[in-house]
């Protein structure tokens, strides 16, 4: 067993007695190295458990023997074990600073135990060791990113692992994009909407949509369109950083304008055929007017007629 920590658990030694023996009246000698412990004991039917804990330092770090001997009448057991004692803190996540402005210059940086070997964000330590490192130009994108440190450390043949995450702020100005505030929307009268508009920013921003400086769009509130709703606003987010503007329009659909669509479309049908008709019928008129004009003159009218092929 590889207890971690000042003050590390020791092996709990289970020794099973004679049936015919009172486990209560046995003695239990606990010892680390030259260190007589001060064991916890507790009995069973026909065995008992003794538990102790020790304090150890640094200089103390490396494998030492525990022994453990029970003495019940004439007769006398012992068992030792193997105890490796090692100190393995979890490794630190180090930023230039937790909280930078867009653009900054940010240095991330992992260290470990001398003996351990670190992956930073997942990337191991190049060469592999217990220190690595990275520089990146802080993004709003990485505001709220977290970066992870795993060490891992070779005790007594098995692997031990610890982890550290550190979380970085970035400071940014607001935003108003297409994406998460459009320009333009265009709802039928009457009906239940929602007007969605987010600004984004850190810190983050307020922000307000007026029409003509007075009249305010609810902005994630369902609200039945009206007329009055219909117009151009002007949204403003601002926070500490700055502050953008963006405009929105409302365009609300009166019924009236669906029952006037098909109307026109079928006067603009009609109008389309009527002006073919009379195209095809001053089309003929002119043919026949021409046709006579030759027949007056005594020019012969040519045949339609295809030629004979030689």
């Amino acid at each position: 067993m590889a207890p971690s920590g000042p003050q590390p658990a020791l092996p709990t030694l289970v020794v099973l007695l004679g049936a015919l023996l009172l486990v209560s009246e046995a003695q239990v000698y606990l010892a680390l190295g030259d260190q007589k412990l001060n064991p916890t004991i507790t009995y069973g039917n026909n065995s008992l458990s003794a538990k102790a804990s020790v304090k150890v330092t640094a200089e103390e770090e490396g494998t030492q023997q525990l022994l453990c001997v029970v003495m019940l009448g004439t007769q006398t057991q012992e068992t030792r074990q193997t105890v490796t004692i090692y100190s393995f803190p979890a490794p630190n996540v180090n930023l230039t600073k937790p909280e930078v402005s867009e653009g900054t210059e940010v240095i991330v940086e992992c260290e470990a135990h001398p003996r351990a070997k670190v992956m930073l964000n997942g990337v191991p330590a190049q060469p592999p060791g217990p220190r690595a490192q990275f520089l990146l130009k802080a993004t709003p994108e990485d505001n709220g990113r977290s970066f992870s440190c795993s060490a891992t450390l070779e005790v007594a043949g098995q692997l031990v692992h610890k982890n550290q995450t550190r979380e970085l702020r970035v400071l940014y100005g607001p935003r108003l994009d297409e994406k998460d505030c459009p320009g333009n929307w265009t709802w039928p009268e009457n009906s239940q909407q929602t007007p969605m508009c987010q600004a984004w920013g850190n810190p983050l921003p307020q922000l307000k949509c007026l029409k003509d400086g007075t009249f305010p769009l609810p902005i994630g509130q369902s609200v039945t369109v009206t007329r009055d709703l219909e117009g151009t606003y002007l949204c403003q987010a601002r926070s500490t950083r700055g502050e953008v503007t963006r405009e929105v329009t409302v365009n609300v659909l009166s019924p009236r304008y669906e029952l006037v669509i098909i109307p026109v479309v079928a006067a603009a049908v009609i109008l389309g055929t009527a002006g073919v008709a009379t195209y095809l019928y001053n089309r003929q008129r002119k043919i026949r007017k021409y046709r006579l004009q030759q027949a007056q003159n005594g020019t012969p009218m040519k045949p339609n007629t295809q030629a004979t092929p030689p």
